[in-house]
């Protein structure tokens, strides 16, 4: 890989640091989009020499991702014991933004391959749809914490009207990262008792290759 680094180093007259960087990033947060704030330089650098970089994480068995339309690379694992072994919460959280991306989409409401919502609206389907009181204000915010470093959604600010209330766009990720396969698995989970967790993770657990989070 340092050969090859050499020749794209040389062919492009680029830093070797900025392609060290870029790898860095990604391996850091998963995903990189033009469109949000500090990320498009690595975007654009993965954009252009996309053999260098598909190379590299393949051979760190990772599949590199880079959708031109909608302006976002990013990684999938292809090994099991590249994913993250998520909560239960953590994966219904995964459904109610799936379902609420789709639903904008359907609706045209979407803008560069985000969708505009905020966090009152994702608790409230959350309630809808799982049939659970929300999570604490601590937990909930560990989630989003979560979702973000994975490039599933973006955190804005809170509305004036209400400090507790965050605008968030959800992010074209959410459908790497719920697979139809496992929107289904998920969508089972529907009503299920909260103190049958440990075996609902344990579902989860068996076909993690379905949900694309890495490590």
């Amino acid at each position: 890989m340092l050969r090859e680094l050499k020749r794209v180093v040389e062919e492009s007259g680029k830093d070797p640091q900025e392609f060290q960087q870029t790898a860095n990033y990604l391996l850091a947060n998963q995903f990189v989009s033009a469109f949000k704030h500090g990320q498009r330089r690595h975007f654009l650098l993965v954009e252009m020499y996309q053999q260098y970089f598909g190379n590299l994480f393949d051979a760190l068995g990772m599949k590199l991702y880079v959708n031109e339309n909608e302006r976002l690379a990013g990684l999938l694992p292809v090994e099991r014991e590249a994913f993250v072994r998520l909560k239960t919460d953590e994966t219904l959280f995964l459904l109610v933004l799936r379902q609420i991306y789709e639903e904008k989409v359907e609706n045209f409401e979407i803008d560069n391959g985000f969708v505009a919502t905020n966090s009152v609206a994702i608790l409230e389907r959350y309630v809808q749809l799982v049939k659970r009181e929300i999570p604490t204000e601590t937990r909930f915010k560990d989630i989003l914490t979560l979702f973000s470093k994975h490039g599933v959604i973006i955190r804005g600010k809170a509305y004036e009207e209400d400090a507790k209330n965050l605008m968030i766009n959800i992010t074209p990720v959410v459908r790497l990262i719920v697979t139809e396969a496992y929107l289904r698995q998920l969508e089972s989970f529907n009503g299920a008792d909260p103190e049958e967790d440990e075996v609902l993770d344990e579902q989860v657990e068996q076909n993690p290759e379905e949900s694309q989070v890495t490590q």
